[in-house]
Order: C-alpha cells, then structure tokens, then sequence
C-alpha cells in the first residue's frame, strides 16, 4: 500500500500547474473576498442577536425555602455552627430568582427576551416560531435542589429545554442557561463547606463573543469567515480531483495493470484514499496558515486554539479522505469518466452551496442549514465558526464523533463498491 500511497502523492507533485493552483487559489480568494465584501455580512456575523425565550416557572419557591428551613433546623448532619450561615445564603440568592434575575439583567437583555408565560402559551409560541425556546421550570424544583444539595437527599432536578428545531440561535440561549446553572450549583457546592461565597454575584456567561483568559474580547468578521470557507471548499474538491486521476489512470490502462498483478486489490483504494487524506490536510491547514500570516485572522489566539483547530482540520481531512474513496470505486465501475467527473461535480458544487462554503451559511434559511451541517463540510464549517468564537473543548466532541462515522461508513462502503477481479469496466 505504501508504494500506491507514494505513487499518488508523485503524481500529484509532478503537475506543478495543479500544486500552484491548489497552493495560491485559496488564499487568493480569501484575500479578494475578505477586502470585497468586508462589512457586508458582518453585521449579520457580530450583531447583538434578537433572541427570544419562554420562561415557565411552575416551582412555589417561597413554600419550598420554608420548607427547606424546617429541614435544615432539624438536620443532624449539618453543624449547627453552619446552619444559620447556610440558610442566609439560600435566603439571600434563592435558585429560581438567581436564574429569572439573571435572564433578564443587562447584559443578557440586550440580546435575549425573555417572557414569563404558561406551558400551554409557551408551547404555541415555540410552535408558531414567535419564541426560539422555552424553559420550564418544574413544580418542586427548588425543594428538591435545596435538599439533594445540602442534605444530600433525592436526585438533582433537571430544567426542561424545549425549541423546535436546533439551530445556533437555540444553542446559544441553551449555553447560556446550562453555564449559569453550572456556575449557580457550584456556587451552592462550595457554600456547604463554608467558604465565604457571595452567591448573588453569579458571573453571567457573555453572548456575541467569547471572553479569554486575557480578558480579550474576539469577534468573528468575514475574514475568518472566508478562510474557513475557503479551507473547506477546496478540501472538498480534492476529492473530485483523486477521482478524475482515477479515470485518467483507468483510461491510460495503469490500473488494468495493477489489476493483472498479484498486489491486493484493495491496496489501491486504500492509497488513493491515504493520500487525500494527506493531501487534504497539508491543504487546509495552508489556507489556515496562509490566511493569519496575510491577513492576521487568527491573532492573539492561545494554543488551545490551534490544536482544536488542528483536530477539525484532521477529523475533516479523514472523512474527506473517505468521500474520496467511494468516488475512486464508483470511477472504476462505471465506463464513461467525463460523465463520472461531470456527476462528482454537481455534487461537490451542491454540497458547497448548501455547507456555507460558496456564501455566509447566516443568510441561508434555518432549513438549508440544518441540511448543510449534515454534510462534511457543512459540518466543519459550522464547528470552525463556534470553536473561533466559544473555544470549548466539549463543543468538538460531537462534530468530531459524527465526522468519523461519516469516514467510517464511506470506507465500508468503497470496499464494498470496489470492483472484484473481473468486474472492472
């Protein structure tokens, strides 16, 4: 296999006009699109969002805290040095109110309304489209956290989250809620030990754009935009141009050859496909590369940045590399390869429309992106975009799970495609 991996990768490096058009074409068009439309979408990229979000309290929050009192006064467990200390903590930041005060403050204000309405009217609005989600806020909700938090009794309730479809708007009002009540039950944790906590100053996540470290604010304009974009796109047509090398070598009878030798079949599929996962990789991360040190796209950012950014670059690459090698096995099978390569085309030009690759996937409709994240670099876009702006290791985990299965499959199905001895057209 390593001798087809060596053979791809030299075939590929003596069409020096294909290298030079795969090494500044990218970059050109980065440079030409980022200075033609700078300003034209970014208002749609860094505006405050309009979101809006249903609030449906069913909790009695007053009963509960007194209720919760009664506990904790005749509470053994809990030192009775503790106890009043304990009580005005809760009674000073209640879990309910700590969260309705936080969804509607300033900040969050600014780009989440938040309404206080029934289930039955919370449901419809979600349902018409007037609300992105609503929160629902269950009967008993702060008794049971008070008590499995304090006196470790029951099981931790849970919110219920409901919109109607998943979309970036969605998931940004999600974040928002799931951080606060990550930092809300930490705060709550540690006042059990009797660390001095003010809970009333929970730090509220920011919306927009993400906060550092370094306390450096990072918005995402259209440049950054176009070197995603960009990146994916001509990864994308890498796997056009293995397919073509394909037919051109069917055409020339070098893989008839192959074929009449005693080298496993299958080591010819697997180093076309190694070496566009090479190919694509050494690609994406140039565009990647070339694109900070021309335009600065990716300035101040940490370490951290580079290697989530290096990992999408990879997972990418991979299922790249496995879209690859279904189209080499359809190109040996079928007879015509102008009317292959005129198929693969449409495809990929259809697959780059759809993943936000050819315009802003912003101004395409909510329907149109959810298709487009399905495919691979739809997919990647949309994960490039969140990680520039969010920088949380945990958002990569599922992109990049769904992009080895994509690889996965695709390999199965090349090797169950590819033609056995005798089959081939």
């Amino acid at each position: 296999m390593l001798t087809f991996l060596m053979k791809d990768l030299l075939l590929f490096w003596r069409d020096r006009k294909e290298v030079i058009i795969v090494i500044l074409l990218p970059l050109v068009l980065v440079v030409v699109l980022s200075v033609a439309m700078s300003g034209l979408f970014d208002g749609n990229l860094n505006e405050n969002y309009e979101l809006s979000l249903g609030v449906v309290n069913e909790d009695n929050q007053e009963e509960a805290i007194t209720d919760f009192e009664a506990l904790v006064n005749q509470s053994q467990q809990i030192p009775e040095e503790l106890k009043q200390e304990l009580l005005l903590h809760v009674q000073a930041a209640p879990p309910v109110e700590l969260l309705t005060d936080s969804l509607t403050s300033p900040d969050v204000e600014s780009w989440i309304t938040v309404q206080t309405m029934s289930r039955s009217e919370a449901e419809q609005s979600v349902d018409n489209g007037d609300l992105n989600a609503m929160l629902v806020i269950p009967e008993n909700y702060t008794a049971q956290l008070l008590t499995n938090i304090y006196l470790d009794q029951g099981t931790e309730p849970s919110l219920t989250f409901l919109a109607k479809e998943t979309a970036v708007e969605v998931d940004m009002v999600y974040d928002v809620i799931q951080n606060f009540l990550d930092q809300m039950n930490l705060h709550y944790a540690l006042s059990t030990s009797g660390e001095d906590i003010d809970i009333t100053h929970v730090e509220l996540p920011e919306g927009g754009t993400e906060n550092m470290e370094d306390n450096q604010s990072f918005t995402f304009t259209m440049n950054q935009y176009f070197a995603f974009s960009m990146g994916t796109l001509f990864v994308l047509f890498m796997t056009s141009t293995v397919a073509s090398r394909t037919g051109i070598e069917k055409r020339e009878h070098t893989f008839n050859r192959i074929a009449l030798t005693n080298t496993p079949a299958l080591h010819f599929l697997f180093g076309k496909t190694v070496a566009t996962f090479i190919l694509s990789w050494l690609q994406i991360m140039f565009v990647f590369i070339g694109s900070h040190l021309i335009l600065g796209v990716f300035e101040d950012r940490s370490f951290t940045f580079w290697i989530g950014l290096i990992v999408v670059a990879s997972m990418y690459s991979l299922a790249i590399a496995g879209v690859s090698s279904i189209l080499t096995s359809i190109s040996l099978r079928l007879k015509n390869p102008d009317a292959v390569d005129g198929i693969f085309m449409i495809i990929i030009m259809l697959f780059g429309i759809i993943g936000g690759s050819f315009v802003p996937i912003y101004i395409l409709p909510n329907w149109l992106q959810q298709i487009g994240e399905w495919t691979p670099n739809g997919l990647t876009l949309a994960t490039l975009i969140e990680w520039f702006q969010f920088e949380d290791v945990s958002m990569l985990l599922i992109p990049m799970i769904v992009l080895l299965v994509i690889t996965f499959i695709t390999i199965i199905l090349s090797i169950f495609l590819y033609p056995k001895r005798g089959e081939f057209s």
